[in-house]
């Protein structure tokens, strides 16, 4: 599914990510996870093509999405800190657009179904600039149940939720893992990573120090990494 080489990434003459390759085969669940600054929602961005690399390549259903035009790229979701929406709508109404634009617009119906199952059901006609940062992460779940995908790229999925949110994200996970969904989640939660994802990377200084099978990897050695 997704193929990267030699990926470089400096920001003021200070390298950030240095030479990363790894391949992510269809299906894969990783977990990508480091200390704070050591490059993971940077590779996580330019694997979105949100940001340019300085060198290397990023190869997507056999196409370089740096070259390639944004149609080539259309099946990558990417779930950022910042959700990259409009205050000023609705969270029905930031559904509707997000899913035109990407060409498959849902019933109303559904928009509905899926914002009362994450539980926004009281503020669904609500402007989002009013929303809570759990509120907000929540919004994201109900986007990927409802927006079309086959590689999903999400910044600490569990930012901001309480007990409540964190089950009900829980259970969106759950399923897109049985459907054979392809993620990707920067987390600092490594026991959830390794009892959830199939792989795990460990960046640290830039460098992927571990690529390793989830069921492989001790979770004392990848703690002892993040010390």
């Amino acid at each position: 599914v997704l193929a990267v080489a030699n990926i470089n990434k400096s920001f003021y003459h200070n390298p950030v990510l240095n030479n990363l390759s790894f391949r992510v085969n269809d299906g894969d669940v990783i977990a990508l996870t480091g200390k704070n600054g050591a490059g993971k929602s940077t590779l996580l961005r330019i694997l979105a093509r949100i940001s340019q690399p300085d060198g290397g390549t990023v190869i997507y259903n056999d196409v370089d999405i740096f070259k390639a035009q944004a149609s080539a790229r259309s099946g990558i979701l990417y779930l950022g800190h910042e959700p990259g929406l409009y205050p000023a709508l609705s969270a029905i109404e930031n559904i509707e657009f997000a899913c035109r634009i990407h060409g498959a617009p849902p019933a109303a119906e559904d928009i509905i179904t899926t914002l009362k199952n994450i539980g926004l059901s009281e503020q669904i006609n609500d402007p989002i600039k009013i929303y809570s940062k759990g509120m907000l992460q929540r919004l994201k779940y109900a986007l990927a149940n409802l927006l079309p995908w086959s590689i999903l790229f999400f910044d600490e999925p569990f930012s901001g939720l309480d007990i409540e949110g964190k089950r009900l994200a829980l259970d969106c996970l759950n399923a897109w893992k049985a459907n054979d969904r392809t993620m990707i989640f920067v987390t600092h939660d490594v026991e959830w990573g390794l009892s959830f994802c199939n792989r795990l990377f460990l960046l640290e200084e830039g460098n992927l120090k571990i690529d390793q099978s989830a069921g492989s990897i001790d979770v004392k050695t990848i703690v002892s990494g993040l010390q």
